[in-house]
């Protein structure tokens, strides 16, 4: 099942019969997988028939097939996807790929295909793996993630900051009640702040330097994530960093 029987003749004798089917990659039913858990669906766009087609897509553990498809069918496919909002990738090696290939948001072309499956393509994937995808798509979200880290960090950290400092710096309009780390003074505080802002910069440069670990998960999931650590890490920072300062500064007499 899932092959096409070649049989080998002479006049009427057959001779044997040669069975041609695709090979499926070791390892590549995981990889799939793992782009399910990232919140991507595979589809397999192939001009086999529709038996041939039904077992490579099951062997492999994509989430549809369409078989028989035409150059148009292809580019069909990909239209009303994107027509839903859907970013679309498409990787392909034949000729008959290629419209597809350019009309997809990000095309990626097997080194070992066709020239024109190359220049419609906008990258050619020289390992000619189908799933090169997830390594496209891990350095994209890992960068967003990292940026969105930093700058959930920052925001909550700039807030939880200066709700800290704000009480102990003006204790004559009402909100004294609010100094709950009972900071020492107006100007411990405004110091502790400069030098607390002077530590914290210099300490997320590894951070974006690195990135942020990526793990294949929703988008919800590394949204929740990101809030989690880095929201909630922004907020408690301040709090802890500005008191120990600013009982360092009122122990040696700085301010």
């Amino acid at each position: 099942m899932g092959g096409t029987p070649l049989a080998l003749c002479q006049n009427n004798d057959i001779y044997g019969v040669i069975y041609l089917k695709d090979i499926i990659k070791p390892g590549i039913s995981e990889r799939f997988d793992q782009m399910r858990r990232m919140g991507i669906k595979t589809v397999m766009l192939t001009g086999d028939n529709r038996i041939t087609a039904s077992v490579i897509a099951q062997e492999a553990g994509v989430d549809d097939f369409i078989a028989e498809a035409t150059p148009e069918d292809k580019i069909e496919v990909i239209r009303s996807e994107q027509a839903q909002g859907k970013l679309v990738a498409m990787t392909g090696d034949g000729t008959n790929d290629a419209p597809a290939l350019a009309q997809a948001n990000v095309g990626v072309a097997m080194n070992s295909g066709t020239q024109a499956a190359k220049e419609a393509a906008n990258m050619v994937d020289l390992d000619s793996d189908p799933t090169k995808l997830i390594d496209i798509v891990t350095i994209g979200k890992q960068l967003l993630i990292t940026r969105g880290a930093l700058t959930t960090f920052s925001i909550a950290n700039d807030v939880a900051k200066y709700f800290a400092i704000i009480p102990a710096i003006f204790p004559g309009i009402g909100v004294s009640a609010l100094n709950i780390m009972g900071l020492a003074s107006t100007q411990s505080a405004v110091l502790s702040a400069l030098i607390y802002n002077a530590l914290i910069i210099p300490a997320l440069i590894p951070l974006a330097l690195t990135g942020v670990k990526f793990r294949p998960l929703s988008a919800d999931q590394l949204l929740q994530r990101n809030i989690f650590i880095y929201g909630l890490g922004g907020v408690v920072a301040p709090f802890i960093a500005i008191k120990v300062i600013d009982v360092l500064i009122a122990a040696v007499g700085l301010a």
